[in-house]
């Protein structure tokens, strides 16, 4: 990886990418969707996931709907979307090998593509979500919240 990386804990966060409270990676694509993934951290938490279910190409998604879940032996995570819009491509090949999610999930291990209903709505969304130098500390209070609860 050659961009540059937020490291603590163990846990690595690109900064040309945005995050949600709910730990997905957010990756604004040149033909004007978006593609989602959990970030390191989100993947630590839930362990070796053994299955994905998103809902199928070509479905609308509410800002804030569940569009599938990821499941490991111990915990279901149902992801929401952080826009709303149309899911144009899904990660098949998670399907087959679900561990990707775990080995490379900023590569082969993202779930979806979404069609944003607006433009407008997706730069405002992805305004208000941490990216480049605001990371580090989006990391450290991700960091707090779940790894050191109690």
């Amino acid at each position: 990886m050659g961009e540059e990386v937020v490291e603590m804990e163990g846990i690595r966060l690109p900064k040309d990418l945005y995050y949600t409270e709910r730990n997905l990676w957010l990756k604004p694509e040149p033909d004007g969707t978006v593609r989602i993934g959990f970030n390191d951290l989100a993947q630590k938490l839930i362990k070796k996931v053994v299955s994905v279910r998103f809902f199928p190409a070509g479905r609308k998604v509410r800002k804030g709907g569940i569009f599938g879940s990821v499941e490991s032996a111990k915990w279901v995570e149902r992801v929401r979307s952080p826009v709303a819009g149309t899911i144009v491509e899904v990660n098949e090949e998670l399907k087959r090998n679900p561990g990707l999610v775990n080995e490379d999930p900023y590569g082969r291990g993202w779930f979806v593509r979404i069609k944003p209903d607006s433009p407008e709505e997706l730069q405002q969304v992805l305004s208000e979500l941490p990216h480049g130098d605001a990371v580090e500390d989006y990391l450290r209070k991700q960091i707090e919240k779940f790894l050191k609860k109690g």
